[in-house]
């Protein structure tokens, strides 16, 4: 049995393998404009397990290659790779298209194969009976008003232009200023309240719940902490929260750890701790968003007024 195999080896071995050759087909329609796509098809056979690099043209000509698809079909005895080309021409009359080359590379051979030589006809898109020159236009008569006209019209142009820029500006600043975004605090609890959390643990879409309430998340911390989170993971999350000392860093990591389990291991919550989930991100952005400043005025105010009670 041993012999055999070895018998057949040797044979496979002796038999040389079958030289590399190109073959294209043009397949164009009845007429071709400029600017019309036709189909040219190159076949490359090359040896079994052969590297086929291309197509190569030095010069594209006349032509451009609006697509290029490409399909391998693997025989007992060969490859065989065919390219289908899309092809447009932005020249009229009979050109020639561009020869493409193959570098073929099996073993220790190398081939290098050529596209033969082919040519379509291509017809212009405008209308044979157009002229190019007209005629001359008749002389103008002097005096011109128009020359009187143009200069001053010109200025008050320009002048209405400056005044539109002028009013474009102040438009787009007010747009800007109109347009600035809530603070950070107030997004993320308004992004809590009109998320329909319920509707969606109710209907199983808990993959959806989680990455809200994640990017909610991450959101607030990357606005209020002031640098990037919401492209990161959570563990890079956690290391850049431990960075900037951000604080309640243990209650950030349980959270995002349970909602990584519902992300990414399927895992369902039962409706309690999501609903805490939702709870503890809230807390977090409360205890965490800064002091009002006329609150705490308020709030020294009345306490400095029982003090001065009692000092009379």
């Amino acid at each position: 049995m041993l012999a055999a195999l070895l018998a057949a080896a040797l044979v496979r071995a002796a038999v040389p393998a079958p030289a590399s050759s190109v073959r294209m087909q043009l397949t164009p329609p009845e007429r071709i404009t400029v600017g019309d796509r036709f189909l040219v098809t190159l076949t490359v056979t090359s040896p079994p397990r052969s590297l086929v690099t291309g197509p190569l043209a030095d010069s594209a000509g006349a032509f451009v290659v609006v697509d290029e698809k490409r399909s391998d079909r693997i025989r007992p005895d060969h490859d065989e790779s065919t390219y289908k080309l899309s092809l447009a021409a932005f020249r009229s009359g009979r050109q020639p298209l561009p020869a493409f080359v193959f570098l073929v590379q099996s073993g220790d051979r190398r081939d290098t194969l050529r596209t033969d030589s082919a040519s379509v006809s291509v017809a212009s898109v405008l209308p044979e009976n157009m002229k190019d020159i007209h005629g001359l236009a008749p002389p103008e008569t002097f005096p011109n008003l128009a020359l009187w006209i143009l200069p001053p019209a010109l200025v008050v142009l320009a002048v209405l232009a400056w005044l539109g820029r002028r009013l474009y500006r102040r438009l787009r600043r007010l747009q800007t200023l109109a347009a600035a975004p809530p603070p950070p605090w107030e997004e993320a609890l308004a992004a809590l309240d009109q998320a329909p959390w319920r509707e969606w643990l109710e209907s199983g879409q808990v993959k959806r719940y989680s990455y809200t309430l994640s990017q909610i998340l991450k959101r607030y911390i990357e606005r209020r902490f002031e640098f990037h989170a919401v492209e990161q993971t959570t563990t890079e999350l956690l290391a850049s929260m431990r960075a900037h000392r951000t604080p309640m860093r243990e209650e950030v990591a349980g959270c995002f750890n349970r909602l990584d389990l519902a992300k990414y291991a399927h895992s369902v919550p039962p409706a309690g701790e999501a609903e805490s989930a939702i709870a503890q991100v809230r807390d977090f952005v409360l205890k965490t968003k800064p002091a009002e400043p006329v609150a705490t005025a308020a709030a020294n105010g009345a306490a400095a007024a029982p003090v001065a009670g009692r000092s009379t």
